[in-house]
């Protein structure tokens, strides 16, 4: 399993300077090889000989293995949008899809485990200085654990790239994949807007995460400020409020994953069950209040980070099918919407409708893969 970290870095004036043109050299010959090979040009058997650029031959070899999986994504995508050009024509119908020529655009690089290499609170990786390959040793702020990680796991690549207006460096590492152990509890969460999750374990624990409506405020001023700033033409402005909403919206997400799956453990939990979340806004009941809300929550990266970390905890994650998981009674089956957040069945069951939907999510038997549902007895 694959894990990485983020490492600070404090580089002299010099060296930023000297990363920075790295960075760009970098992504510039990924999208010149991806842009010789879609005109035409075999880069197949590329090797640094063939390839000037102002880069040390270590990053000029990981430029052309990059710009060589990119090609082969974008053949896929031709292959793919030819079959539904195919499709389309049969239909009758007048409309063509062109696959788009993926281009690198956030300055960056990408160097191998064997071409760098952490050293106390020093991290050494080549740079080229007039010409010549020499290796750089800049200086970094690393957390015990991350020493502690770097000195007893297997490292794999290490990217240097922009985080806001500073440079850092993201190294991957291997670790152990968790023993699963199918024999315990199950826990179902239901994601949403006024309650960012619910969880429903089959021990009967309920229990409510996050806050709704301070998330929906805090996107409504961000949208205001937005709003002004843009009206203002204030651009860089409007970067950096756009820059920490999203470092405020990540934080809560890893917050709301942390807290659910630390609740699976201490409840001797095993699966956890999520909604498939392929067209949830489009299946989500909207009003002029929670609309903005509804289209700017990141649903898919909570479920990531959920799936993450339950990985890590040794959970398996399973997704169900979420139709009608909110107003389907789990007592007699009748099916009717909830008023508000009160859920009352005419055969006399009454909950709250988000733990509804998480009790359903936790008794469903629709398993849902990547286009198929799935019923299991």
């Amino acid at each position: 399993m694959q894990l990485s970290e983020t490492i600070k870095l404090y580089m002299t004036r010099e060296q930023k300077s000297l990363i920075a043109a790295t960075m760009t050299e970098y992504i510039n010959t990924v999208n010149g090889l991806v842009s010789d090979a879609v005109n035409g040009v075999s880069i197949s058997k590329y090797t640094t000989a063939d390839v000037k650029v102002n880069l040390p031959s270590a990053l000029t070899n990981q430029c052309i293995r990059d710009a060589k999986s990119i090609v082969k994504k974008y053949n896929k995508a031709c292959r793919d949008a030819d079959h539904k050009n195919i499709k389309l024509a049969k239909q009758g119908k007048d409309v063509k899809v062109v696959a788009t020529i993926p281009i690198l655009r956030k300055p960056c690089c990408y160097i191998n485990n064997q071409n760098y290499k952490v050293n106390g609170d020093y991290i050494e990786f080549p740079v080229l200085v007039n010409g010549k390959s020499k290796r750089l040793s800049v200086k970094t702020k690393m957390t015990d654990n991350q020493k502690s990680i770097f000195a007893n796991s297997k490292l794999g690549t290490m990217r240097i790239v922009y985080k806001g207006n500073k440079i850092v460096a993201q190294i991957v590492y291997e670790i152990a994949e968790p023993v699963y152990n199918g024999e315990g509890n199950v826990m179902g969460v239901d994601l949403g807007i006024k309650c960012p999750a619910a969880s429903y374990i089959s021990d009967g624990n309920i229990k409510f995460y996050g806050n709704g409506r301070k998330n929906k405020y805090m996107r409504r001023h961000y949208a205001r400020l937005r709003k002004k700033l843009q009206k203002a033409k204030h651009i860089d402005a409007v970067k950096r409020i756009n820059n920490k909403e999203q470092r405020i919206m990540r934080d809560i997400n890893h917050k709301l994953s942390h807290d659910i799956v630390e609740t699976a453990v201490a409840h001797d939990v095993k699966i956890i069950k999520l909604e498939r979340l392929a067209n949830i806004r489009s299946t989500t009941r909207t009003s002029r209040k929670n609309n903005h809300s509804l289209h700017s929550w990141s649903f898919y990266r909570l479920a990531q980070f959920i799936e993450y970390k339950a990985k890590l905890a040794g959970i398996t994650v399973e997704h169900v099918n979420p139709a009608y998981t909110s107003q389907t009674c789990p007592v007699c089956g009748h099916v009717h919407h909830a008023n508000d957040r009160n859920y009352v069945c005419k055969c006399g069951f009454h909950i709250h409708r988000d733990v509804l939907g998480a009790m359903n999510i936790c008794n469903s038997t629709e398993y849902v893969g990547d286009s198929n549902i799935r019923h299991t007895a």
